[in-house]
């Protein structure tokens, strides 16, 4: 397992080389859609810049900005202007054919799974190995070594429908792996998991960080899941960055309305919990040990 997650990073280096800081760069990025009520300015000049290695937070109100941006990355959409330097190449001048390559060392991972649901566990995490690794033993090998990675070995087997969500989850982000990304696009991951399940599956991915090097931007509208995995922070807010820096720095101070608004209801959610707990701990006590 270790020679395997050795020689993954290695071919991580080589694709990308041994970049400094600004292995992502979003310069002045612009995006916007038309509606019946006429064009809505979604993104409206998205500053952002993540060095190579780190996880990364995006957070925002729903409607801020944050899915589409991240699907901008992702060349899912096509922004109206600006750029997105990944390794120093601007993938919005790519053509199709670039375009599709730089694409398989972006691994996405979603909020509802997104899995095939009369495909088994493997079936899943090999689909997207099955157009450019013709040999079967090498896509077989390379597939189940990925399951062990996200502690799956023994679900191999199993459809979505025997899944519990984390699980899923970590079906998820093993297709995400599949062919060996330098960067990991997270959107929402968390937000359909129970605690218990959002914890063991950022545990995976700070693990998978770490081991692996891959660059994560995990976008999420839950404070806690950014405080928990990330070490740097930006917050989006009516389509700008309104503030960036390191979690503990914007996220104990917040200049920003919507990192204020943040901060005040976690705040309160802990004042509330820690006063029912004093008040009633057997009830609290039963409420967290189911």
């Amino acid at each position: 397992m270790l020679a395997f997650l050795f020689d993954v990073k290695n071919a991580l280096k080589q694709e990308v080389g041994l970049l400094g800081d600004g292995f992502l760069k979003i310069i002045d990025l612009k995006k916007s859609f038309m509606s019946k009520r006429g064009k809505i300015d979604v993104l409206k000049g998205i500053n952002l810049e993540v060095e190579k290695g780190d996880i990364y937070g995006v957070i925002g109100f729903s409607g801020a900005g944050k899915s589409t941006l991240i699907r901008c990355i992702n060349r899912l959409e096509a922004p109206d202007s600006g750029q997105i330097l990944i390794g120093g190449e601007d993938i919005l001048t790519l053509d199709k054919s670039a375009l599709r390559n730089r694409r398989k060392k972006m691994g996405m991972i979603f909020q509802g799974f997104n899995l095939f649901d009369s495909k088994t566990v493997f079936q899943n995490v090999e689909y997207p190995l099955k157009s450019d690794m013709k040999d079967r033993r090498q896509r077989r090998e390379r597939v189940l070594k990925l399951i062990d990675l996200v502690g799956l070995a023994d679900k191999a087997g199993d459809y979505p429908a025997q899944l519990s969500g984390g699980q899923k989850q970590r079906v998820g982000i093993a297709r995400a792996l599949a062919n060996q990304p330098d960067i990991l696009l997270s959107d929402e991951a968390t937000s359909a998991l129970d605690p218990q399940a959002t914890l063991n599956v950022l545990d995976l991915l700070k693990d998978i960080n770490q081991k692996l090097g891959i660059t994560i931007i995990l976008i999420s509208h839950e404070i806690e899941v950014v405080k928990y995995a990330c070490n740097y922070v930006a917050i989006i807010e009516d389509g700008y960055i309104r503030e960036q820096g390191e979690v503990r720095t914007v996220l104990q101070s917040p200049m920003s309305d919507t990192g204020r608004i943040f901060t005040e209801v976690e705040e309160k959610l802990q004042d509330t919990w820690q006063r029912r707990k004093e008040n009633y701990p057997d009830d609290v006590s039963n409420q967290l040990a189911r």
